[in-house]
């Protein structure tokens, strides 16, 4: 990782990456508290996340037209503007008591569309400023960025919202002004070439290619399943951590860093090992440890063992993502990059919408239930792919030597 930093471009983008994850973890959190605070209903808490979800589902596709028509740095500061203005609404209706359910999903709704523009940016960014040979420890150093605020910003954000739900939002408006301020003072970030199609045109094209190429399908099709059913976790904590683990805000809050900081261990041993020769080994390395990370934590009912199982789960997490966004990133050209990463970033909005099923099947069954069925479907898709993975492996290694 060290030698990342000693670029200075890429030094300042991580900085921003910081402050904008940061905003970013204490979001859904803050959502997902204020619905169950309202509601005490597990299936509200879930639509929360689902429609998160929804918003960057719908306007992914778009997104990646964005991404490789416009310049980076302009998409990610605009997103962050637009955010900025409907946190502080949301901040002052919680200050006046005025705060409703309905508030926060069409705030869930317009965070996931802010997150389709910024997030494949964000990627296609970290190859500009890394290369191809640096971008498994770029990716890593990435998603590095979101654990070490997934460990800082809930503890924090849990502290605040307890005090009062506003400090929360306040704490969102902070992050994103300092992410803001850091992004817009970076330097020498291109526009891609002008391209004489019409956006349609390119989000045809880009659908098509994605349809059309077995690499891509495969690997977009791994991520959809893992984020559909495996991370319908996140959707489910608030519920876990009140109604199974009798924790508050507070409490929710460690359960969450201490998951990130699994993630965080996980993707610092990333950047300080040596390049993997197969990457699809670690992609499926890594969906076993987080399938089984994922079921064992659904059934455990002692804080300090569950804290430990969701860290674990989440660090096998950040194995197979490293893996896929890799593979994803250098299978393409530079002039599908941000189409193709759209696709990914339209996969994460499933796991948000995963809360509507995770929620329904936890409020007949439970939240344990919905979470352990959602580790059984990432293992035994992990076994049907596991064999193509590696051959994927194989081939863009023998792309990256060439």
């Amino acid at each position: 990782m060290l030698s990342l930093f000693k670029n200075h471009s890429y030094r300042r983008f991580f900085a921003g990456l910081l402050f904008d994850d940061a905003s970013m973890m204490v979001s859904p959190m803050i959502q997902g508290w204020v619905v169950l605070m309202e509601t005490d209903s597990a299936f509200w808490v879930g639509a929360t996340a689902g429609v998160s979800g929804v918003g960057m589902t719908l306007f992914s596709p778009l997104a990646g037209v964005l991404v490789d028509r416009y310049n980076r740095k302009i998409l990610l500061v605009i997103t962050q503007y637009i955010q900025i203005l409907v946190v502080a609404l949301l901040g002052i209706a919680a200050f006046y008591d005025v705060l409703e359910v309905w508030h926060v999903l069409v705030y869930g709704f317009c965070g996931g569309a802010f997150h389709a523009v910024r997030l494949p940016c964000k990627l296609a960014m970290t190859l500009d400023f890394v290369g191809s040979k640096n971008l498994l420890r770029g990716t890593a150093a990435n998603i590095f960025s979101m654990t070490v605020m997934g460990v800082l910003a809930p503890l924090a954000g849990g502290w605040l919202i307890d005090k009062e739900i506003y400090l929360g939002f306040v704490f969102i408006l902070i992050s994103l002004f300092l992410s803001n301020f850091i992004f817009l003072n970076l330097r020498n970030i291109k526009s891609p070439e002008v391209s004489t199609s019409s956006h349609l045109e390119d989000l045809v094209y880009g659908a098509k290619y994605v349809a059309n190429n077995r690499i891509i399908r495969s690997l977009i099709f791994a991520i959809l399943v893992t984020e559909i059913f495996g991370w319908a976790v996140e959707s489910m904590l608030p519920v876990i951590a009140r109604d199974e683990l009798g924790l508050d805000a507070r409490g929710l809050g460690v359960l969450m860093a201490m998951g990130a900081l699994g993630a965080a261990i996980s993707s610092v041993i990333m950047t300080l090992m040596p390049d993997v020769e197969n990457k699809g080994k670690l992609v499926v390395y890594g969906l076993f440890g987080f399938g089984v990370g994922l079921i064992a934590f659904a059934f455990s009912d002692m804080v300090l063992l569950s804290m430990v199982l969701l860290g674990l789960a989440y660090g096998s997490g950040v194995i197979y993502e490293s893996g896929l966004s890799t593979l994803l990133q250098i299978s393409v050209p530079d002039e599908m990059r941000g189409r193709v990463l759209s696709f990914q970033s339209l996969c994460w909005g499933f796991s948000g919408s995963a809360g509507f099923h995770a929620g329904a099947i936890a409020a007949i069954l439970g939240a344990p239930v919905a979470v352990a069925a959602g580790g059984v479907v990432v293992i035994s898709n992990t076994i049907r792919i596991a064999k193509n993975m590696i051959l994927i492996g194989v081939n863009t290694d023998k792309k990256i030597v060439d």
